[in-house]
């Protein structure tokens, strides 16, 4: 979202705060990041380090939050459509998911192997990319997975996606807006066509769907 062939300056300077924690042996426990004004970043700090300290995984051993300033402007993308998946167990979520991603081209294999990826036991840093036709693993290091970073909103997307949120009666939670936020990015990079995804909480039962013609397909 960031390059740097040119500079920013004065009151447009940003500043890209990223944390994760993880506990014994490396586990991934948790991980955020955003686009700060420089005003804001002391508090996005300290936001950050509560989140990685009182999450539901347990207690990290390491936390490590990078402050970064942004050498150049970010590219501003348009949010992905948001819309609900109802599904009253994880056997019908399965389905609708299967249902889904065969709409969107997405092959049979590839589509089960990413559900059986999703359910591993062992938790990855990033995200496995897998070829839609072949389901070959396609990232360099499979433990460590890709991930999309230098990645953010702006205050007045965030407070308007807070009111519709709301108005819609879907909770306008800090969770719901940072992974619409990630998706429209991911969805925005040449030769993605969809994602697939699950809260590493586990007290968080919502995963979502994101597919370019279809928008952000929250499930239930």
């Amino acid at each position: 979202m960031s390059g740097n062939s040119k500079g920013i300056s004065g009151k447009n300077l940003l500043y890209s705060v990223r944390m994760r924690a993880s506990g014994a042996g490396g586990l991934h426990i948790s991980g955020a990041e955003g686009l700060f004004a420089k005003s804001l970043v002391d508090g996005a700090v300290n936001s950050y380090l509560k989140r990685a300290r009182t999450h539901t995984r347990g207690n990290p051993q390491r936390i490590t939050i990078t402050v970064e300033e942004l050498l150049s402007p970010p590219v501003c993308l348009p949010s992905l459509a948001l819309d609900t998946v109802i599904c009253a167990s994880p056997k019908e979520a399965e389905a609708r998911i299967r249902m889904l991603l065969d709409e969107a081209g997405i092959s049979g294999r590839a589509t089960g192997a990413g559900l059986r990826l999703l359910r591993a036991n062992n938790t990855m840093r990033g995200a496995a990319l897998l070829d839609m036709t072949s389901a070959k693993r396609l990232e360099p290091d499979r433990a460590r997975g890709v991930r999309a970073t230098l990645v953010g909103i702006t205050a007045r997307a965030h407070s308007t996606l807070e009111r519709k949120l709301k108005a819609v009666k879907i909770p306008s939670t800090e969770t719901v807006i940072e992974a619409l936020t990630l998706a429209t990015k991911v969805a925005g990079a040449p030769g993605v066509r969809a994602e697939l995804c699950i809260s590493d909480d586990p007290d968080y039962t919502t995963g979502y769907i994101s597919i370019k013609d279809k928008g952000y397909l929250r499930l239930t």
